[in-house]
């Protein structure tokens, strides 16, 4: 009987070995597009604003139904994680380019700063959205919402896609934004110095 016990305990052992190889092998063949699940809790609702910075290029993606938070693309990591209502994703200046794929519900802020390159890859949909960018930031967002609030400074560029009811502008004479292809039924642009206004294609 105890023999028997301790063939068991042997085979078993060796099963768990055979497992925990296959799973790290798998790993290694396939590391580019790991899929990184969302870390919040099904009953939380998820994060509904977004902080990018750094050197990284982001894909983002509207999907309610999503079970992951991103993938990544590439063998350059990013440093992405939730935090109250908030998801952070950043990348170390002067490294390469992390690229990443987000997927989102419902969102209503989006703050880009550093080199961070951002793109949407469907429509985001939501009631009201604000899109903030800094330093050398760039951006090309479609969207269709009720308000937009874009805010642009230094040297940061955005490109904008889609329409809205009421696009409220704050910007400075540095920043380039593009509305060729976006429709506003009215437009606010924030009242400053004449010079102060971003160039607008």
């Amino acid at each position: 009987m105890k023999q028997r016990i301790t063939s068991l305990f042997a085979i078993g052992t060796l099963a768990l070995a055979i497992t925990t190889s296959s799973v790290n092998a798998k790993d290694a063949v396939n590391p580019v597009a790991t899929t990184y699940k969302a870390k919040y809790s099904e009953q939380k609702e998820a994060p509904k604003k977004i902080i990018i910075s750094g050197n990284v290029e982001v894909t983002l993606v509207q999907d309610h139904e999503s079970k992951k938070l991103y993938t990544t693309d590439g063998l350059v990591k990013a440093k992405v994680y939730t935090a109250d209502d908030v998801i952070h994703v950043s990348a170390k200046k002067g490294a390469e380019t992390a690229k990443i794929t987000l997927y989102v519900g419902d969102i209503y802020r989006i703050d880009i700063s550093g080199n961070a390159v951002v793109n949407t890859k469907n429509d985001l949909n939501a009631q009201h959205l604000q899109i903030i960018l800094q330093d050398d930031a760039k951006a090309d967002i479609s969207s269709k919402t009720e308000s937009l609030f874009t805010k642009l400074s230094n040297e940061s560029a955005l490109k904008l896609n889609g329409s809205t009811q009421l696009h409220a502008i704050s910007t400075n004479e540095l920043a380039t934004l593009n509305t060729k292809n976006f429709k506003a039924a009215k437009t606010e642009v924030e009242k400053r110095n004449s010079t102060d206004y971003a160039k607008v294609k």
